[in-house]
């Protein structure tokens, strides 16, 4: 069946052509969530920034990064935001996935949420905290984030195995669990019910992947000047978007089908915090993700950053002070 999808998809829109008049590249990415930590390729393409910048690009939503990891491999789509992550474990299997730029650098699920009577840290201790699943990237990074804050998992703290975000939400509400990491979108609805906001982990400065720019070494050799007009479109996107707030808003409605104008708007200037101005691929994140992979894969343990990374589409820019003229 997906084998099927990806054909039909091909024959309707071949993820690399020329248009009609054989002027403007045609692109088909791809973006792996729908959350507005996602919205600013959303943005980038509505706003007509791509096509400011020679590129027609038609954006598909692929459903985890896992599988848009097999669709940069098969070749069906060449660049997807999702997490980079991913990406490098790919990389070590020996597929050729290299991280062009990377959006933000903030922890996707780091927000803390805690029962109510949780006031500190430190009353962490003796206490159950969830996780989607034992050994997932949201275990891992809680996991850290324990460590960052003196605490031993499974030790002083005990890890269980719940479930999604709504799962675990529900299990902190009824007492099952007494605290658990999440998004911000998700942080949102926690602070709604009464649930405990704990502590934000990207203030204790963990990096880690999070929608990040992710193409092939093999699209770069064929396609170098479409990987070169898609990162600048998505720089020129992070100075639309902070600077629109209500078009920004208006397609975060509108790809996220919400109407929740409150949550929008948080989310919205939350996203405006954290999206880099220069996305140079996060080396941190890469190290953070290798240190998780290396728990179950050793080739983890002697691999260099730098080689899941291509920083020099983001260099490009920053050194001719173009990405510094667009905020004087």
């Amino acid at each position: 069946m997906r084998k099927l999808l990806w054909i039909a998809l091909t024959i309707l829109c071949p993820f690399w052509t020329t248009n009609a008049l054989g002027q403007i590249p045609r692109l088909r990415a791809a973006y792996s969530t729908i959350a507005m930590g996602q919205s600013l390729v959303w943005v980038t393409k509505e706003a007509g920034t791509f096509r400011d910048n020679g590129l027609d690009v038609d954006l598909l939503f692929i459903v985890s990064s896992t599988t848009a990891t097999q669709a940069l491999i098969a070749g069906d789509v060449p660049i997807v935001i999702m997490s980079g992550a991913t990406a490098v474990n790919a990389n070590l299997s020996g597929q050729d996935l290299v991280i062009v730029g990377s959006t933000k650098s903030e922890p996707a699920q780091s927000f803390l949420v805690t029962a109510k009577e949780i006031t500190e840290p430190s009353q962490l201790r003796g206490k159950k905290l969830g996780v989607s699943r034992i050994g997932a990237s949201s275990d891992f990074l809680l996991r850290y984030i324990l460590k960052r804050i003196g605490l031993v998992p499974d030790k002083d703290v005990t890890i269980v195995q719940v479930g999604s975000s709504p799962v675990r939400m529900a299990a902190l509400a009824r007492g099952a669990i007494d605290g658990t990491a999440l998004t911000f979108e998700e942080m949102l609805v926690a602070k709604k019910v009464g649930l405990n906001i704990l502590m934000d982990a990207s203030k204790l400065g963990i990096e880690a992947l999070n929608s990040d720019m992710v193409t092939t070494r093999r699209f770069i050799r064929d396609s170098r000047e479409v990987v070169k007009r898609f990162v600048k479109g998505m720089v020129d996107g992070v100075h639309f978007y902070r600077n629109n707030k209500k078009f920004a808003m208006e397609v975060i409605s509108r790809y996220t089908k919400s109407e929740d104008t409150e949550k929008i708007e948080q989310g919205y200037t939350h996203e405006t915090k954290v999206y880099l101005l220069k996305p140079y691929p996060s080396i941190r994140g890469v190290q953070l993700a290798l240190e998780q992979i290396g728990e179950r894969n050793p080739l983890a343990k002697t691999a260099s950053p730098e080689q899941f990374i291509d920083t020099s589409f983001v260099k490009e820019l920053d050194e001719r002070g173009y990405i510094d003229r667009l905020y004087r």
